[in-house]
């Protein structure tokens, strides 16, 4: 394969990541790494599109070489964290996202991902400061959000799930889950007729 066209099939993989066409670009990336089989940038690619598509062991796989062939970069570490906190393996993705977040503590995703497994650690305290500096780094960041949201929600903190999942609706408006998280905070707060209003629009932009 020429460098010509391998950067023909990058771009590509590009091209369908953005378009959410996550088997078609496994495919891509496979061929680039028959070519190139010592790109991390590649291997991290492939693991993200596996993830995306639930397919967990072969994310791992491709995670693990990520890791291999570049140990020193806070996305590698933090794909496989992933991957493990997608496993429900909580306890074997707090390192990893700790070590993400060693190599670069700005990094919004990493900090969300540790909180989410802190809190499915029971560690609340902890996994509502890693949410808040996951928010604080970005402030739009969706993920930050439910995970804030979630964890004040199973507090009991009820006003504060509804705000951080209201913050959801600004943030994303066409997004359905944003919806149907905010009808559990009202449901949760016996708003039954805000909870019905949410619920009605997350159907509707599913349909």
């Amino acid at each position: 394969m020429t460098q010509e066209e391998q950067w023909h099939l990058f771009e590509e993989s590009i091209r369908l990541i953005g378009q959410g066409r996550f088997a078609e670009c496994e495919t891509v990336l496979k061929k680039l790494i028959s070519s190139q089989p010592e790109k991390s940038y590649l291997w991290i690619s492939l693991g993200r599109c596996q993830l995306a598509q639930e397919k967990i062991a072969d994310a791992e796989v491709s995670a693990r070489k990520t890791l291999e062939l570049d140990d020193k970069n806070a996305a590698h570490w933090n794909l496989l964290g992933c991957v493990m906190k997608a496993k429900s393996a909580f306890t074997e993705a707090e390192p990893l996202f700790r070590r993400a977040l060693e190599l670069n503590a700005k990094d919004a995703t990493s900090w969300s991902g540790l909180s989410t497994i802190l809190l499915g650690l029971g560690r609340y305290t902890e996994a509502e400061e890693a949410a808040r500096k996951s928010i604080e780094i970005e402030p739009r960041f969706f993920e930050g959000w439910v995970v804030l949201g979630t964890l004040c929600l199973k507090l009991g903190r009820l006003q504060e799930a509804e705000a951080a999942f209201q913050r959801l609706v600004e943030l994303s408006p066409n997004t359905p889950e944003a919806y149907e998280l905010l009808s559990i905070a009202f449901t949760a707060q016996k708003k039954h007729t805000e909870a019905a209003a949410a619920q009605a629009r997350a159907r509707t932009l599913r349909t």
